[in-house]
């Protein structure tokens, strides 16, 4: 049958703390679909074939920033050649990088509930139309190499793994690049770099991170990729430089978005980039982190629809791409 299907990670971080949020969407959903509780990729998988075979009218997922992006990769890869269905993110996450980006705020629960209440009435939702990254085999939203691994690492190993642990370890850091400790000089360990960008010629430099991204924030709010959704095939190419200090002064900047030249930071719009390290090194995707890899292949995949639910007081901005799901057939309601 048609309807809502909600793919719970028991996983996530909210979701093995308060597991009655399961219960509570699955309450929510009532007659109007089905959630589904999964607990590896296979699980998934199974789920994802189950909804296709049903024809879901929407697929939500209560997870984290990686469990969204492994659900999706998983997605296109069932689905194939066909459209998937409009996407709903149902934040449990760690840091819910991704749901921030898209502009849904509010908890899982709530936002299903406003997504349920539109779809019960037949009520047509806005979606955001949001291409995702293809890195090598994988597809996530954010590709990052340098700084966001090794802070990840440090920031998992110490086990607070909320805002406030996020925050300290950020501040820690940043007052760290000014004393030049040794931490803050192993954030930003140099690497060697050849890299070329929608098919130009190659280039070698010494970076110590670099990112790729179709979503604008990371956590804390950090909107470091203010272009990223700007225009279809699109992404964000961030590289960066310099002592950890540069990377310090610059904090204010990254945090509100700007789009002024930064010192040790070339950025860009593209289509492609190809990587070469000259020493493998480990990577994340959307929060979760990779064996170490010394190539990385990165261009545009599929652009998908993200449901956006309930009513919006901000002005939406215009450069975005918008699009609008609904109404239904509602065969399933007696």
């Amino acid at each position: 049958m048609p309807g809502i299907g909600v793919i719970s990670n028991r996983n996530a971080r909210l979701n093995k703390l308060y597991p009655k949020i399961k219960d509570r969407m699955a309450f929510v959903v009532g007659r109007s679909g089905e959630l589904v509780s999964t607990g590896s990729l296979d699980d998934t998988r199974q789920t994802l074939e189950a909804f296709m075979d049903a024809d879901i009218d929407m697929l939500a997922i209560s997870g984290g920033d990686g469990t969204a992006h492994r659900t999706i990769e998983i997605a296109i890869d069932v689905y194939g050649e066909h459209e998937l269905p409009p996407i709903l993110l149902l934040p449990t996450g760690t840091q819910n990088m991704v749901p921030n980006s898209l502009g849904i705020r509010n908890s899982g629960v709530s936002t299903l509930l406003l997504a349920q209440a539109y779809y019960r009435h037949n009520l047509p939702m806005k979606c955001l139309r949001r291409n995702m990254l293809k890195v090598n085999d994988h597809y996530s939203f954010m590709l990052g190499i340098g700084i966001a691994p090794r802070f990840l690492e440090e920031y998992y190993k110490r086990g607070d793994t909320t805002h406030l642990g996020a925050a300290k370890l950020v501040g820690e850091y940043a007052l760290g690049a000014f004393r030049k400790t040794r931490a803050a000089e192993e954030l930003v360990a140099p690497m060697n770099v050849s890299y070329r960008v929608d098919g130009a010629g190659w280039r070698s430099k010494v970076f110590h991170t670099i990112f790729c991204s179709f979503v604008e924030e990371l956590s804390l709010r950090f909107k470091v990729f203010p272009r990223a959704g700007w225009e279809e095939g699109l992404f964000e190419f961030y590289a960066m430089e310099g002592p950890a200090y540069w990377v310090a002064k610059i904090v204010p900047q990254l945090w509100i978005g700007s789009l002024r030249r930064l010192k040790g930071v070339s950025r860009s719009l593209c289509r492609s980039v190809e990587i070469q390290l000259e020493r493998a090194e480990p990577y994340t995707l959307d929060g979760e982190i990779y064996e170490p890899q010394d190539k990385f292949s990165i261009s545009a995949g599929p652009e998908l629809k993200f449901v956006i639910p309930g009513i919006r007081f901000t002005r939406t901005d215009p450069r975005l791409r918008y699009d609008t799901i609904g109404p239904w057939e509602m065969r399933f309601l007696v």
